[in-house]
């Protein structure tokens, strides 16, 4: 019986953009843990580390308490390579896209996903909060996003690019694991062709008949560049 969710974690602790500290990032993404925990308890918790320098043992060691699973991808050249250009966006989806890789090709992770009805992406440092029921992501066939939002983008990118979808938090069906693979690679093309963010190509890229958009998803995040908390 496939019904269990899949919480993948994308982080970076070792990251050298924005003013939150390692150590804070250590405690923020630990707090967010826990929070999955708190609202799926039984949840099957997946941190995929994606930071631009090499995470010390001793963090995902104490990580580990908390998740199931942890793939540490801090020492693949390519995502390193994004994320010390700052390109956080090819980043990101780069490691998703290795990420879902993983899923299908480990053995182990293959028996993992044979009992998993939904897939939940969710940043490192986003906490879940009040409100928040998984119920309103069981939709099969479908992704799940925050309603889209108004594009930003003042130049004639917003032509093509006239919202986008925060991906801090969004679900999908594993039935579109597949699909959500090839948008990754779309996203990154697109990204390095005309420099929009993931969120921007996310909403370009993505299957509108697949797209279900909820009016609040339930968590808040921390905001590198700032410091601030966003809630969404």
């Amino acid at each position: 019986m496939k019904d269990k969710i899949l919480f993948i974690v994308t982080s970076a602790l070792n990251a050298d953009m924005g003013v939150v500290s390692r150590n804070d990032r250590l405690d923020q993404t630990m707090k967010g843990l826990i929070s999955i925990r708190k609202y799926v308890p039984d949840a099957i918790i997946l941190l995929a580390e994606g930071s631009p320098h090499q995470v010390e043992p001793e963090k995902l060691k104490i990580l580990s308490h908390f998740a199931n699973f942890a793939a540490d991808f801090s020492t693949d050249a390519q995502i390193s390579e994004l994320a010390v250009n700052h390109r956080k966006s090819e980043a990101e989806n780069l490691l998703l896209l290795k990420t879902l890789m993983l899923l299908q090709q480990d053995e182990s992770m293959n028996e993992v996903m044979s009992h998993v009805g939904r897939i939940v992406k969710i940043s490192a440092r986003t906490d879940l909060i009040d409100g928040f029921d998984i119920q309103e992501h069981m939709i099969e066939g479908k992704y799940v996003f925050k309603k889209r939002m108004p594009t930003w983008i003042e130049d004639s990118r917003n032509e093509f690019a006239t919202d986008l979808l925060i991906t801090r938090m969004f679900s999908f069906c594993p039935t579109l694991m597949e699909d959500y693979m090839k948008l990754c690679e779309t996203n990154i093309a697109l990204v390095l062709q005309t420099r929009i963010d993931t969120e921007h190509a996310h909403f370009v890229n993505i299957n509108k008949d697949l797209l279900v958009e909820l009016d609040e998803i339930h968590c808040q995040g921390i905001v590198a560049g700032t410091g601030t908390v966003e809630i969404y």
